[in-house]
C-alpha cells in the first residue's frame, strides 16, 4: 500500500509549472482527469518550495476503493 497526493489537471499543472527543472515533479495521470504523486516528495528537502501547496491537497492509499484506476491503453 502506498499513499498519494491526488490533485486536479489545473493543480498538476501548477506544480509543474512551480518545479525546477520542470521534469523534477510530473503527476501521473488516472483515469476522470485526476493526477497522483506519491507522498515521498513532502520528506524530500529538494522539493521543499512545493511542500506548502502538496500538503493543502487531499491524500488517498492506493487500496482505497476510492482511488483512480489507472488509463486503459
Amino acid at each position: 500500500m502506498s499513499v498519494f497526493i491526488i490533485m486536479t489537471t489545473t493543480q498538476a499543472d501548477e506544480v509543474r509549472g512551480l518545479t525546477t527543472p520542470p521534469a523534477a515533479l510530473d503527476p501521473v495521470e488516472r483515469q476522470g482527469g485526476v493526477f497522483i504523486l506519491g507522498v515521498a516528495v513532502l520528506a524530500d528537502p529538494a522539493h521543499a518550495i512545493h511542500h506548502a501547496l502538496l500538503l493543502s491537497l487531499p491524500q488517498l492509499d492506493s487500496a482505497d476503493s476510492a482511488f483512480p484506476p489507472e488509463i486503459q491503453a
